[in-house]
């Protein structure tokens, strides 16, 4: 049910985003959790600054908490992102969902991998990319971008992943790459 501006449900849903427009229209639900990543120097379940920090590669939920998990532009900051998505399966109820975003290559059939961490090593494979981060005023690394490879990943993990294609002017959503993926564990 949406009601100005608000989207009311009984599904129990955590966005990696504890500000924004979606973050604004779900969290007056009981079922509704949202989250921050504030580094590694903190633990999975922590409040910082009263906001709880997550970390997508260990979690610390329990198996089949959540019926939807929504991420933003995140996963491609994680350096093992495909660990990131075994977690988000295991911890999403079967039918769930994973709403997300990440840029895309829709013409290449590899992820790029821009960097990597080997043992304690940051290694570069191209120059360094950074994205905005309100977290981190000189921006957050971009490890991967994806590809069709990602999509044939995460059917191995387990998910049925549909590529939505958002384009329309009235709310300006120009371009080619407006991408919404939709994973359902299955």
């Amino acid at each position: 049910m949406r009601n100005s501006g608000q989207i009311t449900t009984n599904r129990d849903i955590w966005s990696t985003e504890s500000s924004g427009g979606i973050h604004n229209a779900l969290k007056h639900n009981k079922n509704y959790m949202a989250s921050e990543y504030f580094g590694d120097s903190h633990k999975s379940g922590e409040k910082v600054g009263g906001t709880l920090h997550v970390n997508l590669l260990e979690t610390g939920f329990s198996n089949s908490t959540f019926d939807v998990i929504l991420t933003c532009d995140v996963l491609e900051h994680i350096p093992d992102p495909y660990r990131a998505f075994r977690e988000i399966h295991r911890i999403l109820k079967t039918g769930g969902t994973h709403i997300f975003t990440v840029p895309f290559y829709q013409t290449m059939h590899l992820d790029e991998k821009r960097a990597e961490i080997i043992g304690k090593d940051m290694i570069h494979h191209m120059d360094p990319l950074y994205h905005l981060d309100p977290h981190n005023p000189g921006g957050i690394l971009v490890y991967n971008i994806f590809s069709m490879e990602m999509l044939i990943s995460l059917a191995k993990i387990g998910f049925y992943t549909t590529m939505h294609k958002l384009y329309d002017w009235k709310y300006g959503i120009f371009g080619n790459n407006g991408l919404v993926f939709e994973s359902r564990k299955i």
